[in-house]
């Protein structure tokens, strides 16, 4: 009884990954149970020496957004897994959540004036051809100026972004194996 109980918690709590990774993880941990009975060793033995399946959850789900972060690489994935980090425990709420959105934030306002130097070579022109503040060669000049300008500046945040990525990758993998070797100690 034990046993059903603590799989089908577990089951429950690894709803948000997708069935085939979660059957995978659930046979490791029937696998647990079935070595531990051949021991002698009772279901309650078992399940205490596994922990709260709650907790086993929420590390699986860590390790399983990590993994797709690392295959995809999108922004979106990469999120989820900071998020399934922050959800382990204040520390990181503090210490991973925040950095990442301010790190967030700094790279979407530079790629923000990356587009807005090309909305100014646009009005430059159209103020050089229909205006009166600049002749159409100062216009030029300005739009070729801001164009070059805003060009650079996406190559340097996207290679920055590209940065970003990386080391929050590397450092939410640190963080996972941290936390898997505070959990056994």
């Amino acid at each position: 009884m034990i046993k059903e109980q603590y799989l089908q918690q577990l089951w429950k709590h690894l709803d948000k990954i997708p069935e085939p990774k979660r059957r995978e993880i659930m046979f490791d941990y029937e696998d647990h149970f079935r070595i531990a009975a051949e021991l002698g060793r009772s279901e309650e033995e078992a399940a205490r020496e596994l922990g709260d399946p709650q907790m086993i959850a929420r590390e699986m789900l860590l390790g399983y957004r990590v993994e797709e972060a690392e295959n995809s690489g999108g922004v979106v994935r990469l999120s989820k897994a900071v998020l399934a980090t922050a959800g382990l425990g204040f520390f990181n709420l503090v210490f991973v959540l925040g950095p990442y959105i301010a790190l967030l934030s700094v790279l979407l306002s530079l790629w923000v004036v990356s587009g807005a130097c090309g909305i100014l070579a646009i009005g430059a022109m159209y103020e050089g051809f229909f205006g009166d503040a600049v002749t159409r060669m100062q216009a030029s000049f300005i739009a070729i100026s801001a164009i070059g300008v805003g060009m650079l500046l996406g190559a340097g945040t996207h290679k920055l972004t590209r940065g970003v990525f990386k080391m929050t990758l590397k450092y939410l993998r640190f963080n996972t194996r941290v936390i898997m070797n505070k959990e056994r100690n």
